[in-house]
């Protein structure tokens, strides 16, 4: 194979983001994906004459992220519909409400918050990395009301076991974001153009720019000689179950591995990382610090939400499982996620990462969880198609819990060797799913090519 300047492992959104910008930057770029579809965790796949998404949901991106990536590399990605208020299920009343609701008395103490976090500069936020959420607010407010408002968003952006259990640094540097972006505490949005044409404009830019995207293509192995990189070793089809390859390279001088960190050391090999470095990757890749949750699709004939199609629910405590969790109406968003005529509900409901190999524990939740979306939404008492799906192996990301963000995380540049970096949002990165993704490519490209790209973006490492 012709050498590359750059392999990048990986046609998710950090992966599709990294390899556009460098193509677009001249590089010579090769992405290399496992998978006969492009998006990674945040995938797009027919099913039946519907549109499901693996992992990717709505994005949060308030203008500074991958919007301008796609700006920079000549493509468009227009914002669709947008959840720009709260259900909340109250469990003592059994009813949905909104989140406004419960701070519809005096602003004045909401407006004192986001002031005391618009005069807050991003670097000192870095502090809160071991801290909680709430610990911060407390110091500029007692209403309890505000609290609430910011602690239900961190339940749909950041998940946790525990719902109140949430960093204080990795929420508060989106919430600055999108109210100094899009005026309001939280912003989500459907891509115009869909999870699959979000990922195949990226694509496309990666091509147009003189790179290119190899599916199907499994990454064996990088391989690294004296501490510098020279390339990947590509997959194939094994003859023998217990064959040990030895397949074609592709010769790089640098390679970015967007794999998340409980699949990383599968590829790199873990001899040339130090060990304290890796040390940090596989205690991060515990089954126990994974986000995972138990999801379902149901669709029925007649449309189905809490308060208005087009918002984004959430709960502390769902009725029978007691789960955490959020609900939406994506036909409502995209109505090409379905057939004609037909309403599809996406929720999911919070699990311990530990407990998801428990196949009894998952049965028995996803039937309580069933039942519960059915308690909440009568509407869904009618739904004539099912799907349940499993995040957790891919997971949504690693929990965001104080400690586990921010400088605890492995940096993305790997010590010790020459032209290997990490661009994953489970290794050090801000933001939410594919938007942090996005922006983790980004950050790794500059420190590749030593300098700041000039495209209007926002806060990024």
């Amino acid at each position: 194979m012709a050498k590359v300047d750059v392999a990048v492992i990986g046609a998710g959104a950090a992966g599709l983001t990294a390899a556009a910008l460098l193509a677009k930057e001249g590089r010579k770029v090769s992405v290399i994906e496992a998978s006969r579809w492009l998006g990674g965790r945040g995938m797009a796949v027919p099913d039946e004459g519907f549109k499901l998404s693996l992992g990717g949901h709505l994005l949060e991106d308030s203008g500074s992220g991958i919007t301008k990536v796609f700006d920079y590399v000549g493509k468009k990605l227009e914002h669709g519909n947008v959840s720009s208020d709260m259900p909340v299920w109250d469990d003592e009343r059994q009813r949905w409400g909104s989140i406004r609701d419960r701070y519809s008395g005096d602003k004045s103490e909401l407006k004192k918050v986001i002031r005391a976090l618009a005069e807050t500069p991003y670097e000192e936020l870095d502090l809160w990395d071991d801290r909680p959420l709430r610990e911060w607010m407390r110091q500029h407010t007692s209403d309890q009301g505000v609290i609430d408002l910011w602690e239900f968003l961190s339940v749909l952006e950041c998940m946790t076991d525990d719902w109140y259990d949430h960093s204080a640094s990795d929420n508060l540097y989106v919430r600055k974001m999108h109210y100094a972006e899009a005026r309001m505490a939280g912003y989500s949005f459907w891509p115009k153009q869909g999870w699959d044409g979000l990922f195949q404009d990226l694509h496309d830019a990666v091509v147009e720019h003189g790179g290119e995207v190899l599916l199907g293509t499994p990454a064996e192995t990088v391989i690294i000689e004296d501490g510098v990189v020279k390339g990947v070793m590509l997959g194939r089809d094994k003859v023998l179950p217990n064959e040990f390859l030895e397949g074609e390279v592709l010769e790089a001088d640098c390679v970015i591995s967007t794999l998340p960190v409980w699949s990383v050391l599968r590829v790199v090999p873990e001899s040339a990382l130090p060990d304290w470095y890796a040390g940090q990757i596989r205690f991060l890749a515990q089954d126990h610090l994974r986000i995972s949750w138990i999801g379902l699709y149901l669709a029925t004939r007649e449309e189905v939400h809490a308060l208005d199609p087009r918002e984004i629910s959430t709960w502390l405590h769902a009725p029978s499982s007691r789960l955490s969790g959020f609900c939406f109406n994506q036909s409502a968003m995209d109505p090409s996620t379905a057939p004609e005529g037909v309403n599809l509900m996406v929720a999911g409901g919070i699990i311990p990462g530990a407990r998801a190999r428990d196949l009894p524990y998952l049965q028995r939740m996803f039937e309580r969880f069933e039942d519960d979306l059915k308690t909440m939404y009568p509407g869904l008492r009618q739904s004539y198609w099912r799907r349940r799906h499993l995040v957790h192996d891919p997971s949504f990301g690693v929990i965001q819990k104080p400690a586990l963000v921010g400088k605890f995380r492995p940096h993305w540049r790997a010590p010790n060797v020459e032209g290997l970096y990490f661009a994953s949002e489970t290794f050090r990165s801000r933001g939410i799913g594919v938007d942090r993704a996005a922006r983790a490519g980004l950050t790794v490209v500059e420190d590749y090519l030593g300098r700041r790209l000039d495209g209007g973006f926002g806060w990024r490492y």
